[in-house]
């Protein structure tokens, strides 16, 4: 496995400066179409990070150096997800913001961002939130279709009253069909195509994950979901969301209540064997943000940290067995910090499907039991962007609630990628 460059030189600066979590919180997820669909990405991303200055108790936010996004699937119409998101947030103009895309990676590495930028120096306190609205990616055509058919003429051949109108940034097309932003129907239709259920059914055949295993953890995961609704806890990381017209948004929308029935009857996807909709994680809309800071900074202004973010790895192997990307991330995690799996007491795994996580547990030697209390992807739904900020706050804010030493938030990543952190109470 190879890790990042970046990652290894923020991991081993020799700064014994400390970075600390002085703060998270996240917006509920909504369904696709669902309570938030009405609102763009930066939108949840200003009330993220909005809420995340207020609960740090930070006064004078001038004292926050960098803003930065993890948003998978961005959009011309905000260029910069992190700079609109901060001024919507009504933070100052004189904070730099910057946004990262690294698929479903985007909001761990943008936490990672912040944290290299305190480890080396260039900052004391910054801001990483990692948000996705699934609900309102643009719908896209290509670029290739301006040359071709009816555009071509339009913008060649047609009257000259009509061509004027088509040769904004050269001939757009105007007729044909769009794709969502999330994926062109190819991908989905293709079989030749390597799309992410494909890669679920080879991880699954990899690690020998049955149906039954995967319809079990599904159910596990919803579950513990509502059961963290029910007892507060994950109300305890939510700040409401008050949209005109829909009312207070205060709860995640996607968990559901099913058992082991009604999950084994649901059909295979995609021509896989294991992968059904109940056993693969939901797309949704929602942003968490995160509050990263120097010890000296967290005294000054009086924040009392969730724990001390230690370290962020990446990897990358094949994207066939992309599901397996978290193997080598914490692999090399780990090694670089003269630790075993037993060491650690808790762990986020991202559900991007149950069948991967469970491969990955399988592999790495993780207990089930130290896994994902509050439920995971399959049950939140996996918003691309937000789940790498949101399963780090998600492991700081377990780890703070029950004393806990060590925990690993981890996920796998498109295009053959994995992404790991380290998370320490601070004592």
């Amino acid at each position: 496995m190879n890790t990042s460059d970046t990652s290894s030189n923020a991991g081993n600066t020799g700064s014994a400066r400390k970075v600390l979590i002085g703060a998270y919180v996240r917006t509920p997820i909504g369904k696709v179409g669902g309570k938030l669909s009405r609102l763009e990405a930066s939108d949840l991303a200003a009330h993220a990070l909005r809420s995340a200055v207020k609960r740090a108790g930070i006064k004078e936010a001038g004292l926050i150096d960098l803003v930065v996004a993890g948003h998978a699937v961005q959009s011309y119409f905000e260029p910069n997800t992190a700079r609109i998101a901060m001024q919507k947030a009504g933070l100052p103009d004189s904070i730099s913001a910057y946004t990262i895309q690294q698929q479903c990676a985007s909001g761990m590495n943008a936490a990672h961002a912040v944290f290299a930028a305190i480890k080396n120096g260039e900052a004391e306190l910054g801001l990483a939130v990692g948000v996705e609205s699934m609900s309102l990616p643009p719908l896209i055509v290509s670029g290739h279709a301006r040359y071709k058919g009816i555009n071509r003429w339009l913008t060649t051949k047609a009257p000259k009253f009509l061509r004027k109108f088509f040769k904004t940034y050269g001939p757009l097309p105007f007729f044909g069909l769009a794709d969502s932003g999330l994926g062109p129907l190819k991908q989905a239709k293709d079989p030749s195509v390597l799309n992410m259920i494909k890669t679920a059914q080879i991880v699954a055949d990899l690690c020998g994950i049955t149906r039954e295993q995967a319809d079990y953890f599904a159910n596990r995961s919803q579950s513990l979901a509502l059961t963290a609704i029910k007892n507060g806890r994950l109300a305890r990381e939510i700040e409401p969301l008050v949209i005109p017209g829909v009312g207070v948004v205060a709860t995640d929308e996607f968990p559901r209540k099913t058992d082991m029935t009604a999950l084994s009857g649901l059909p295979e996807q995609a021509r896989s064997r294991v992968v059904t909709a109940g056993n693969a994680s939901g797309m949704g809309d929602g942003a968490g943000a995160l509050v990263l800071c120097t010890e000296e900074m967290a005294a000054r202004l009086g924040i009392v940290p969730l724990a001390e973010l230690v370290d962020v790895t990446f990897s990358a192997r094949h994207a066939v067995s992309m599901g397996l990307g978290p193997v080598g991330a914490v692999n090399d995690l780990l090694a670089r910090h003269n630790l075993t799996v037993a060491d650690i007491n808790y762990w986020e795994i991202n559900e991007a499907f149950a069948a991967q996580a469970l491969a990955c547990i399988k592999r790495l030697g993780i207990d089930i039991e130290k896994v994902n209390h509050n439920g995971g992807g399959v049950s939140l739904s996996h918003p691309l962007g937000m789940t790498g900020a949101r399963i780090i706050g998600t492991g700081a804010l377990e780890l703070k609630e029950k004393d806990y030493e060590l925990v690993v938030a981890t996920l796998c990543v498109g295009g053959g990628m994995g992404a790991a952190t380290l998370i320490k109470a601070y004592r």
